[in-house]
């Protein structure tokens, strides 16, 4: 981020200026001011663990975590091995504002323009700003912005040009460090940091629950209940759970319950939290649909043909109905049964050609189970003692007999010439070309 000059100003109905600078520290630019590590995190002894504002990651949990893998958390960051943020963190570390601005040697032709008609105060006020800085543009609020395109200067109209005039009719958007964080966004400004769900994928240990297709049933009845205790109880399942494991189950819940699960307090534990922040969701708006959950799987690199066949056999009618989806297309249209009577045979239409895999070289083969158990079992028949006394032999036996060596040693030649000869030799004398 830059410390860029901010100017405030003023003109009164008779043509009196007021101008006064300081400084605001933002930037322009869209970029994130952290980095996402692309990696996965593996707990590891020793490992020094520093939370960003907006993780959340359960204290109670996170001493569980410190018992089993032997790491810890720590309140500097210069003393963290592995720096964690979350979806929320630069929305706790900074805000956005809306700003015009100007490049700075246009700001000198005004304020030259209209500094001998300004108080002293305000005008010396402008000089020291000017004096040393070194940034490319000034910037200003809308109330500015209008001053400069309206003030009722004779000399401030006279300054500001066609160019200058574009430029006073379009805001930009740029991101401000909260007053608590300004010193720290510059310290950060830049790092690579995990994503909180890389850590929270482990923070209900080896012993929690696996949502599977019994589970997802058993918590679907729940949350159809009209007892709120119920769902309460659901919930508490869902965010105590093997995340990874229970990663469509999950999604589903979402997507059939997401009505119920926002209007419970619940969803404010901080154990639910975790939950929602793995997933990527928004607190105040819960709504899961088919998208959503592919998007979800892709993401955390676990869909599988079983994930798919499961999504499409409950919700396959929905797609029917809606057509193309982000992550579902119409591969061929047919007819229905009326149609394919009148025609008396079947039909279909491709719109969507066959999906070509690509082929890695480079990969490693991988058999079936039963190609591999065959395989294992040739294996286990073999003799190693036997297979090295073939060999041996193999080395030790000649490739050609003593017989074909010599007839190679004659050459084609010599060959083509005996016969040549038997035939000079022949009954009827006659030579032969």
């Amino acid at each position: 981020m830059k410390n860029y000059l901010k100017l405030e100003m003023s003109c009164d109905s008779i043509g009196d200026i007021t101008m006064k600078a300081d400084f605001v520290k933002c930037t322009f630019d869209k970029c994130s001011i952290l980095n996402d590590k692309d990696e996965e995190y593996i707990p590891t002894k020793g490992d020094k663990l520093y939370f960003m504002p907006g993780v959340n990651v359960p204290r109670v949990k996170m001493k569980d975590l410190t018992l089993q893998y032997g790491i810890k958390s720590v309140r500097n960051i210069e003393d963290a091995t592995h720096i964690f943020t979350s979806r929320s963190t630069e929305h706790k570390m900074t805000h956005g504002i809306w700003l015009y601005h100007m490049p700075t040697d246009m700001f000198r032709i005004v304020f030259d323009a209209v500094k001998d008609e300004m108080d002293d105060h305000y005008s010396e006020n402008i000089r020291e700003a000017l004096e040393h800085y070194t940034e490319d543009r000034i910037v200003f609020d809308y109330s500015t912005a209008n001053t400069l395109r309206n003030g009722q200067n004779k000399n401030l109209k006279k300054s500001v040009t066609k160019e200058m005039d574009k430029l006073l009719y379009n805001s930009h958007a740029a991101t401000v460090p909260d007053p608590h964080y300004i010193d720290f966004v510059d310290e950060i400004m830049g790092t690579a940091c995990y994503d909180e769900s890389q850590l929270l994928k482990y923070i209900n240990g080896e012993d929690a629950v696996i949502i599977d297709a019994d589970m997802f049933n058993q918590l679907s009845t729940m949350f159809e209940s009209s007892d709120d205790d119920n769902h309460i109880l659901a919930m508490e399942i869902m965010a105590n759970c093997k995340y990874m494991e229970s990663l469509l189950y999950l999604e589903l819940l979402f997507k059939e319950y997401s009505y119920d699960i926002s209007n419970r307090h619940t969803k404010n534990h901080v154990n639910f939290k975790s939950l929602i922040s793995f997933l990527g969701k928004d607190k105040n708006y819960l709504g899961t649909n088919i998208d959503d959950v592919m998007e979800s799987l892709i993401n955390k690199q676990v869909l599988t043909e079983e994930h798919v066949l499961i999504i499409l056999d409950r919700y396959h009618e929905e797609i029917e109905n809606g057509g193309d989806r982000g992550f579902f297309k119409v591969k061929t249209i047919t007819l229905n049964d009326v149609a394919h009577a009148a025609l008396n045979k079947n039909f279909t239409y491709t719109v969507k050609d066959d999906f070509v895999p690509e082929v890695n070289l480079d990969q490693e083969t991988e058999f079936t189970p039963e190609e591999n158990e065959a395989l294992e079992e040739i294996l286990s028949n073999l003799d190693i003692n036997t297979v090295e006394e073939e060999l041996l032999e193999l080395e030790e036996t000649p490739f050609f007999t003593e017989d074909e060596l010599n007839a190679t040693e004659k050459g084609p030649e010599d060959e083509s010439n005996n016969n040549q000869i038997e035939e000079e030799n022949g009954r009827d004398g006659f030579e032969w070309f």
